[in-house]
Formats: C-alpha cells, sequence, structure tokens
C-alpha cells in the first residue's frame, strides 16, 4: 500500500492552500512545520531565502499542502502472458478465478461501501469534538489571541498581570483538547470571563483589543458557553 501523500509530521515542507491576508501570508508561500500542537493544528515557520523567519502560525491541516520532492515508489506494471488467463506480478489468473476467490459483482446492499462510509462519519465526528466549531478552528482564535496578549503592559491593574492572562489562555487552550465530554466547562466559563474582564481594565490603547474580547466571545459562543461583555465595554 502506498503512504498517503498528504500525512503531515515534524519538519515537513508544506505551502498555503489559502491566503491568510490577517497575517500577511499569500496562497502558496512555503513554511516548515516545525511544532505539533494538537491533532490536526501545526505550528509553521515560514522564513525568507536568507533563512530569516518572517512569520510563525498556527495552522489547521485542511490549510496546509504538503510539498515533495521525490516520486513515490509505485508497483511495476509489467504485466506477462502465460497460458490461459494473464499472469499480474507471477501470479496465473484463469478466467475470472483470482488466488482462489471468485471475484463476483453482486455484493448484496453494498455491505463493504456501507462499512466503509460509517467508518469515515466516525472519523469527522471524532475530530469535529464541538458543537460549533472543530478544535482545530478553536486552536486558530487561540494563537490569535496570544498574540494580542503579548502587548498587554506587565501589569494591567492592581489585581490582573499579563501573566495572569497567559495562564487564563493556557487554561483555555488545556481544557479545549480534552474530549468534550471530560471538559470542565465552569472552569473554562470562569477563565473566559476573567479574559473579558482584563480587556475593560486595560488603560493603553493597544490594537486589536477588540478582536481579543471578540475572540474570547466567539469561543465561548462555540463551545455553547454563554458570556456577557463587562460593563462599560
Amino acid at each position: 500500500m502506498l503512504a498517503t501523500p498528504n500525512t503531515l509530521n515534524l519538519l515537513d515542507i508544506v505551502a498555503l492552500k489559502i491566503p491568510l491576508s490577517e497575517h500577511n501570508l499569500l496562497a502558496g508561500q512555503v513554511g516548515t512545520i516545525v511544532e505539533i500542537l494538537a491533532p490536526e493544528v501545526y505550528e509553521v515557520e515560514f522564513s525568507d531565502d536568507d533563512g530569516q523567519t518572517y512569520a510563525m502560525q498556527a495552522l489547521p491541516a485542511h490549510q496546509l499542502l504538503k510539498l515533495h520532492y521525490k516520486p513515490l515508489k509505485t508497483m511495476s506494471n509489467t504485466i506477462n502472458q502465460f497460458g490461459k488467463g494473464d499472469n499480474v506480478a507471477g501470479d496465473k489468473i484463469q478466467g475470472d478465478k483470482i488466488q482462489g476467490d471468485k471475484n463476483q459483482n453482486d455484493f448484496k446492499n453494498a455491505t463493504i461501501g456501507i462499512v466503509a462510509q460509517n467508518q469515515a462519519q466516525a472519523t469527522v465526528s471524532n475530530l469535529n469534538q464541538t458543537s460549533g466549531a472543530s478544535v482545530a478552528e478553536l486552536m486558530q482564535i487561540i494563537s490569535t489571541m496570544r498574540q494580542t496578549a503579548a502587548q498587554f503592559p506587565e501589569v494591567i491593574s492592581k489585581d490582573i498581570t499579563r501573566e495572569d492572562i497567559i495562564i487564563d489562555i493556557d487554561d483555555v487552550e488545556a481544557e479545549i483538547q480534552k474530549p468534550e465530554k471530560e471538559r470542565n466547562v465552569p472552569k473554562l466559563k470562569k477563565r473566559l470571563l476573567a479574559l473579558l474582564t482584563a480587556t475593560s481594565v486595560v488603560a493603553a490603547p493597544i490594537a486589536g483589543m477588540t478582536d481579543f474580547a471578540n475572540n474570547v466571545m466567539e469561543i465561548g459562543s462555540k463551545l455553547n458557553i454563554e458570556l456577557k461583555l463587562p460593563s462599560g465595554k
């Protein structure tokens, strides 16, 4: 059996399938997978011809195309004639009998097709662990929030520091990576509300602050957790 050509691994060279204008990345830009963040989510480093990194971005597998520089190994196409029927790869085939098993096309109710379809549906179900979004989508939102949080002042108020915000984001990420039935929903809600509160007390103007609050609200919506913006926002 041939290996799946788009299986992604650490240090694989990949290209973006779609443009990400919010990150100044074009479709077709080439990067390297430097970390596996979660199932189907990868940290990709984009560098120029001089080896200087110009972007680091968490991306889901469906936005990436693995690049190949060598042809896949394929089975020989040589077919020899031998007596009655054809000899394929050294095995004699007479009439419609292959390795002793008659090849019949009357599979009742297409059983094999039904089983394959059910397995595919189960796989998709496992990838979509939330009713509102896949883990990959939520991880993308968290990655954007981290970039904004890095711009916060070290001390936000007498009770909140930038480190507190980062810890809250870490806790939200850890819960999201768990199977849906194992998530601590009250803890998730508490952390998300803490992040919303932080946006209301940051005094200095920070680019992306409104987007940060909206991202927190979006995570709550996708996880079916009701959140309310702090008064004054």
